[in-house]
């Protein structure tokens, strides 16, 4: 005898009381569907909180591991959210997002616990691009499959994405790096000083002393002096190097303000052998750096130039002051540098830097090493702003101060801190030029108004004279 069968719709109830759940995959009902999206919207997006708050509040300047971890941990949040609330609350539940949420739970954590150094989270770019761009392509298959249309069109794909093109250019970005690594090799010498070695490059003989001290900006290395230092050398001993974690130099252990760049400096320069007193060129903050090292080492500065040196007499209008420093929006730059944004810095695209130069530094600027220790010279600028002030007068030795010409209308505070500077020698000279920031290292015509600084600077100490007014 036929037993007769009942058919009931998915999610209909049974005899007793049960209910009937599709399998994952199957359509779900109209009002089920518009519930699984406000579902994956509210996941999704508790997931983008969790790791603002993480990264923000529980980590707040936090090095890269720790905040690529805790962002991670963060979207883990959301997709774990999504499987557990459509379980729970409706026909179709989405239980693949247990995959991203394991595997970026599990990378974030480890991140935050181990903490890898840069050189270890390069070489994890091999492993981490390509299971990354899997885990995107394994998890839009299964969204594709399970869930309704406007749900995966307007917030999972996009996530998914996005999520590829930060593995494609985190793998890109790995490529790069290794290859600009055997592609260019350091000129100079590496100097022990202790903790770390520092990359050192003098080049000329000259006819005398003083030899010139090069002092970078921010994110600036020796490399981007090349055009100053071609010319300088052929009069002159000029010595470019690059601070710690930058360049060609090895790490520290901690963010350096401008007291301990100049004891790196005098260290350096001790253990090189090489002979002061210095004539020491600052550009932008590196102004404060060489301040700072004629503040501490009075007696090994013979002269100074500056060229468009920051201000130190107000914290709140430097990058520093409108960023937040190294616990705002900034800390995110190594992070975003290692999923290859880098790449598409300007500094990375052109430069007016000659070649190989203009590689070089794009080589050495285009990296998230280059950009935590910008993070980390940024988050000492209250430190380093008050270190300057420190020095109030050069006496009688020569200071050429060069800045823009359109400062003062441009930038009527900056150019009243070029005044003050001026003051600091009653033997100086405050000059402009019709130039860049930049370009007063980078392009020619600049370069030429800042060796011809450095030359007048160099001259004075050497004949004892007054330094040309312009």
């Amino acid at each position: 005898m036929n037993t007769p069968t009942t058919t009931l719709p998915a999610g209909g109830t049974l005899p007793g009381g049960g209910t009937q759940t599709p399998r994952e995959g199957r359509p779900a009902r109209p009002a089920d569907r518009g519930h699984l999206g406000r579902i994956t919207v509210l996941s999704l997006g508790i997931g983008l909180v969790t790791a603002l708050i993480l990264t923000f509040v529980a980590f707040p300047g936090a090095a890269e591991p720790v905040v690529t971890g805790a962002g991670l941990v963060g979207f883990a949040c959301g997709w774990a959210l999504l499987a557990i609330l459509s379980t729970r609350l409706t026909a179709t539940p989405q239980r693949w997002a247990w995959v991203p949420a394991t595997v970026m739970g599990t990378t974030g954590v480890a991140l935050i616990l181990v903490a890898p150094d840069d050189g270890a989270l390069t070489a994890a770019g091999w492993v981490w691009a390509p299971a990354m761009l899997t885990l995107a392509v394994w998890s839009a298959v299964h969204a594709i499959r399970s869930l309704d249309t406007r749900a995966r069109s307007w917030v999972v794909l996009p996530a998914l994405t996005l999520l590829a093109l930060v593995a494609v250019g985190g793998g890109y970005q790995t490529l790069r790096v290794t290859l600009d690594s055997a592609a260019y090799s350091m000129p100079g010498r590496s100097v022990d000083i202790g903790e770390y070695a520092l990359h050192l490059d003098c080049t000329g003989t000259g006819t005398g002393s003083p030899t010139v001290v090069l002092e970078s900006g921010l994110g600036g290395t020796s490399t981007l002096w090349s055009r100053i230092t071609a010319e300088i050398s052929s009069t002159t001993r000029v010595c470019a190097y690059d601070h710690a974690g930058q360049g060609w130099s090895g790490s520290a252990d901690s963010p350096r303000d401008a007291a301990a760049v100049a004891a790196d400096l005098h260290a350096l320069l001790d253990q090189a052998g090489e002979a002061g007193p210095f004539v020491v060129v600052g550009h932008s903050v590196g102004g404060l750096y060489a301040m700072t090292f004629a503040a501490e080492h009075p007696a090994e500065v013979a002269g100074m130039v500056l060229l468009d040196t920051t201000s130190p007499y107000g914290i709140d209008a430097s990058l520093a002051g409108r960023s937040g420093g190294g616990t705002g929006p900034m800390m995110f730059l190594p992070s975003l540098a290692r999923m290859g944004l880098a790449q598409l810095m300007p500094t990375s695209v052109w430069s007016s830097l000659p070649a190989p130069a203009a590689g070089e530094y794009r080589a050495s600027v285009a990296t998230a090493r280059g950009a935590t220790n910008s993070v980390d010279e940024v988050s000492e600028y209250p430190a380093v702003f008050a270190q300057a002030q420190a020095l109030t007068t050069l006496g009688r030795r020569p200071l050429v101060v060069l800045t823009l010409a359109d400062k003062e209308r441009t930038d009527a505070a900056g150019y009243a801190a070029q005044e003050r500077f001026a003051e600091l020698s009653t033997n100086s000279s405050l000059r402009t030029g019709d130039t860049t920031h930049v370009g007063l290292l980078d392009d020619q015509h600049g370069a030429t108004l800042s060796v011809r600084a450095i030359t007048d600077a160099v001259e004075s100490v050497r004949t004892g004279t007054a330094v040309p007014r312009s």
